[in-house]
């Protein structure tokens, strides 16, 4: 029970930044109102943080759309290990794309140097992706080492 719901708490919430993040897309491509609240603020956050190096928005696309698609194949492979009743193997492949995701997170961080461009009082994204990576890892950690 406690890993159908580590599995289903993954699944909804990666679910949820996807469709999120889907709506900012839209946003940035002038489909929806700029006012349009229910959506991240991820690729406003990407063009800033890829403005380091100059980076022409066209390829700011093209990362936000790979990151986003990366996204939903993690949540639907969430979405099948907990439809599988937390098989080993469906759990194993979902926790490495998405541990993979989150550990690309951390480099492009490093990369782009976000803790240079983040403005005093905004939140570190480095540090919020760290987290997320270790709350994955524990969660896997938990999925083998549960009954």
């Amino acid at each position: 029970m406690i890993k159908q719901m580590i599995l289903l708490l993954w699944a909804l919430w990666l679910t949820l930044v996807v469709v999120l993040n889907i709506l900012d897309g839209l946003k940035g491509l002038g489909r929806l109102p700029a006012r349009f609240k229910f959506a991240s603020t991820n690729f406003t956050t990407m063009v800033q943080v890829t403005s380091i190096y100059g980076t022409p928005r066209w390829l700011v696309w093209i990362l936000f759309v790979g990151v986003v698609s990366w996204e939903a194949v993690a949540a639907g492979l969430l979405w099948r290990a907990f439809f599988q009743t937390a098989s080993l193997p469906a759990v194993n492949t979902a926790f490495l794309v998405a541990l993979g995701l989150w550990g690309a997170f951390i480099l492009v961080d490093e990369f782009f140097l976000t803790f240079i461009t983040e403005s005093a009082g905004a939140y570190s994204l480095s540090a919020t992706h760290r987290s997320i990576f270790t709350a994955f890892l524990v969660s896997l950690l938990a999925m083998h080492i549960l009954p």
